[in-house]
């Protein structure tokens, strides 16, 4: 959940025997859903739109499975990419929301984009920052790392810390690694802290789960693209060490959306970088989905 912010009400839904839980803050006449993101973190990623973006909407936030205020089951079922989207429906039904501007960091874009795809008329514009959709390779490191999940550890090192033994064995260790990977930029000290505070609230079996849940297919990933109906805006920094930016750029070429590329920027600019971040967002909002 957010830390530190007051919400205007808030609540929770039901999948499958765990619980969901949402925030709703602002009380504008048109909405923004703010997306959860891989469950390594909870909402609090989003603490520096929240109270920006709530002075003229109504802005709703839900913690995904496995982190924040949320349960954390770990059979992977409950993390496929489908359930992730019932679950956005299934808040924004709670909150009384028909239609929202959807914003998405990381892998939080393969259920907006699945979100856009199945239920089009619950999304009025999309924003993705760092998308982590496959439609492009992975960097250097982190490509060779993913195949090699389940293998016996061989380091204790760089992206040889994504294996599922060694998570078991330090995941404080994992998760220092993971976020300095995310904020590459200098001085991101501060960031990194809050990050890994949240890589905490959650266990290495939980996150495990994530991996072994059924993802979007480059296939399915790209058909969706091309079917994008609403203004779309990608935000992508050019030195992201987890998502490539060639991914930004594709998904902005095959949704026909505007594609900004952030100089110098790592995976998480809309918390290293805020102020520039809600200025994009500021104007893209003003053009496709004004406060009423």
């Amino acid at each position: 959940m957010l830390r530190g912010l007051p919400a205007t009400r808030s609540g929770e839904i039901e999948r499958d025997g765990a619980a969901v839980r949402f925030q709703v803050f602002g009380s504008g006449e048109r909405a923004i859903l703010l997306l959860p993101t891989w469950s390594i973190v909870h909402t609090d990623f989003w603490r520096k739109q929240v109270p920006h973006l709530a002075e003229r909407y109504t802005v709703l936030t839900f913690d995904g499975l496995g982190n924040g205020a949320s349960d954390r089951p770990t059979d992977p079922a409950y993390y496929a990419d489908e359930e992730f989207v019932t679950d956005a429906v299934n808040v924004m039904n709670a909150a009384e929301i028909e239609q929202a501007a959807v914003m998405s960091a990381s892998m939080g874009a393969s259920w907006q984009l699945l979100l856009a795809y199945h239920f089009p008329e619950r999304v009025g514009a999309s924003v993705y920052i760092a998308t982590d959709l496959p439609l492009a390779p992975l960097p250097p490191g982190y490509a060779e790392a993913e195949p090699r999940f389940d293998e016996q550890p061989t380091g204790h090192e760089g992206w040889m810390m994504w294996n599922r033994r060694f998570w078991h064995e330090n995941w404080p260790a994992f998760c220092e690694f993971f976020f300095s990977r995310c904020f590459t930029e200098p001085d991101s000290d501060e960031e990194i802290a809050h990050f890994v505070s949240m890589g905490l609230e959650t266990w290495p079996e939980v996150i495990a789960a994530t991996i072994d849940a059924i993802g979007v297919s480059e296939e399915i990933a790209r058909e969706a693209a091309a079917a994008i109906q609403v203004p779309t805006l990608v935000i992508h920094g050019d030195e992201d060490a987890i998502s490539s930016v060639e991914a930004g750029r594709e998904l902005a070429r095959l949704s026909g959306g505007d594609l900004i590329i952030l100089p110098g920027s790592g995976h998480e600019p809309q918390c290293r970088i805020p102020t520039q971040v809600n200025a994009l967002l500021d104007v893209f909002l003003a053009r496709h989905h004004p406060p009423a």
